[in-house]
């Protein structure tokens, strides 16, 4: 698929959902619409806008921002920003609806706390030469607050953070291992590719609806891969009390759809960690102090020598590593379970009622 040029038209089946409510095949198309669903337009939005005003030898693009309140006018925006408006905070039916009044032959996803670094449209637009959907690496943004960075630190370090690619700093380029590999704070996709998937689920609600959109692009056999210079500056939840809180929900989700919808998310590596769980907790109730000290010990180790690449630029972080990662670990754990036992129930009611009413 070659790069369309600025005088291209692309022109849509009359019978495509996607189809923009204003289409005018007339009007020489930008290349790549960027969709912003936003809950933050008098807050972070206008630096939102103003990264992608910045862009270096980007292709023509437009804006669109689906939200409840209109945004604020970015000074000398070379770019068009067309405001869609929808109430509902679902961001799924957001991007959706956005991408039905888009025009671009690609869409760029970008999350409304996230800057684009200078060349993220055109290293985005290269990159849909050679797959359907690209994502990369969102990175903290200069000036983050201790909180910030200390968070950024528990996402970031490979084995024991979040466990998405994504949110390291040096991720491995290439095709996905899993859908959640990528995210959707900066995320590429082909037009073809997001009318052939129907675009997002909007029963899935808000977290993971990024990885259920993936997952059915790879069942489809739609190319993934993850650019590791695709790059934005994406906002963390400040450590501990915003962040813990989020995680949390986010865990609690992934341990529900463990049971609500198998194969989503990679099952052998949350079961190594619950069984690691398991047996750290089954040893302190066992042993005691015997086990937990030198246990703990050896934890606190672990974490400092995994993390080092990232606390070594940062040594004010060094002291709170270990306490961090362990608040960090209790709360994935303790939601997985919340959330797996949410699930099991869930599946069982419906068969009790069943059974209650009889034939």
């Amino acid at each position: 698929m070659g790069i369309p040029t600025a005088t291209t038209y692309h022109l849509l089946p009359t019978s495509s959902p996607w189809r923009p409510c204003d289409y005018n095949p007339c009007v020489p198309e930008p290349l790549v619409s960027v969709v912003i669903a936003s809950d933050r337009v008098q807050e972070s939005l206008a630096d939102c806008l103003a990264s992608l005003a910045a862009q270096e030898e980007a292709p023509d693009f437009e804006v669109l921002v689906a939200s409840a309140q209109p945004p604020s006018p970015v000074s000398g925006e070379p770019f068009p920003v067309r405001w869609i408006e929808v109430a509902d905070r679902n961001p799924a039916r957001r991007r959706n609806r956005a991408a039905r009044e888009a025009r671009g032959f690609w869409f760029a996803f970008l999350d409304d706390d996230a800057a684009a670094e200078p060349a993220w449209l055109a290293t985005g637009a290269g990159a849909l030469e050679r797959c359907g959907i690209v994502g990369g690496p969102d990175l903290p943004p200069a000036g983050a607050t201790y909180g910030e960075r200390i968070a950024d630190l528990l996402l970031a370090t490979r084995w024991i953070g979040s466990g998405v690619p994504a949110h390291e700093r040096h991720p491995r380029a290439g095709p996905i291992r899993s859908a959640h590999d990528v995210a959707l704070c900066n995320l590429f996709v082909t037009r073809e590719a997001f009318e052939a998937l129907g675009g997002f689920d909007e029963a899935f609600g808000y977290i993971g609806e990024d990885t259920e959109f993936v997952r059915r692009a790879r069942e489809r056999g739609i190319a993934v891969l993850l650019d590791p210079a695709l790059r934005v500056r994406h906002r963390r939840r400040s450590f501990p009390g915003p962040y813990l809180a989020q995680r949390w929900r986010y865990r609690v989700k992934t341990g529900r759809l463990l049971v609500e919808r198998p194969g989503l998310y990679a099952r052998g590596r949350i079961a190594a960690f619950l069984a690691v769980g398991s047996a750290v907790g089954a040893g302190a109730v066992l042993f005691g102090k015997s086990f937990l000290v030198p246990a703990l010990t050896a934890y606190a180790l672990m974490t400092w020598v995994l993390s080092f690449p990232i606390w070594r630029r940062d040594p004010a972080l060094f002291p709170a590593v270990p306490f961090a990662f362990a608040l960090h670990h209790a709360t994935y754990f303790g939601g997985l379970l919340v959330g797996i036992t949410r699930g099991v129930f869930g599946r069982i009611r419906p068969r009790s009622r069943a059974v209650a009413a009889g034939p």
